[in-house]
């Protein structure tokens, strides 16, 4: 398709009522009527010839082609945003730009932030979460998240913890639905984790000695996160990341039904562009998260 002739209001219109899930809501977004909405996401399913939403009462559902579309249209949008915010402000010193995985924000960096704000009050810290890989030589973000093994080229970084995984779930689920003596009792529970991990549970069980138990019910989620909080609410037993469940079982919230812990080569990482100036606020935060880190346990 020619991009002069791309259907922006449809796409932007689609984009925010997939987000959203409403109609309605994707409207008062765009300040416009839903029916406005409607019509336009309509002439954009007439182009490209298969319906992209199912319509349920009031509120609607992404078909397959629907899903695919979504997030390369949201990722495209907030590249055009970042970029038209380094073109239209310049550099400020007391400003720090973050994009971490969503878990890593929630879990990691917020329990800790307050301490670094409580005595960097001055600096205007932006935090924005997503899964995709920061460009940073077109994106005004100062720093991102990274898991792996080795570094990309023109990106320097700091080691944050290793990937090191432990099923997890509450006291009541062990104490009153299923009772976890031996890894093959997990057959009889409700397994959870999350999409952006599908081989963990699989990787610990064959460490465990179960390579071939299969639950009875199984439970995936977008990111870690929600996977955390679905073990919290007694749903099932959730395979996450042992440096996000350390505040929860040191409360009680969630116990570790077995002390085995599977390790991977992979490491989540804080990176940031090797050829970008570091700003006074980038340093004071590095040096803040170099004093975190040092805190771990090895």
């Amino acid at each position: 398709m020619n991009h002069r002739r791309l259907p922006l209001l449809g796409l932007r219109a689609f984009e925010a009522t997939a987000r959203h899930l409403s109609v309605s809501n994707a409207a008062a977004e765009l300040c416009v009527t839903p029916g406005a909405v409607s019509q336009q996401v309509k002439l954009l399913e007439d182009l490209v010839g298969v319906p992209l939403l199912r319509r349920k009462g009031r509120s609607v559902e992404l078909t397959d082609a629907g899903q695919v579309l979504c997030p390369a249209l949201t990722q495209a949008f907030q590249t055009i945003e970042l970029t038209l915010n380094v073109i239209a402000r310049g550099p400020r010193h007391d400003t720090l730009k973050l994009c971490l995985l969503p878990t890593l924000a929630e879990k990691w960096l917020m329990p800790r932030l307050s301490r670094f704000h409580g005595s960097h009050s001055h600096l205007d810290i932006q935090l924005m979460t997503s899964f995709r890989e920061i460009r940073f030589e077109a994106e005004d973000v100062d720093m991102a998240s990274f898991m792996g093994k080795d570094l990309p080229d023109g990106l320097e970084g700091l080691r944050l913890f290793d990937d090191a995984f432990q099923p997890v779930c509450s006291p009541a689920f062990l104490r009153e639905t299923c009772q976890l003596t031996v890894p093959a009792d997990l057959a009889g529970a409700t397994l959870l984790h999350s999409v952006r991990r599908m081989d963990d549970w699989q990787r610990w069980l064959s460490l465990a000695g179960e390579p071939q138990l299969r639950p009875q019910r199984s439970l995936s989620f977008e990111n870690s996160s929600l996977a955390i909080q679905a073990a919290i609410d007694g749903l099932g037993v959730a395979m996450v990341q042992c440096e996000y469940v350390k505040e929860p079982l040191k409360i009680g919230s969630l116990v570790a039904p077995f002390d085995l812990i599977a390790h991977g080569e992979n490491g989540y990482h804080l990176v940031w562009s090797s050829s970008r100036s570091r700003t006074p606020a980038f340093q004071s935060f590095l040096q803040w998260v170099r004093q975190e880190v040092s805190r771990l346990p090895n």
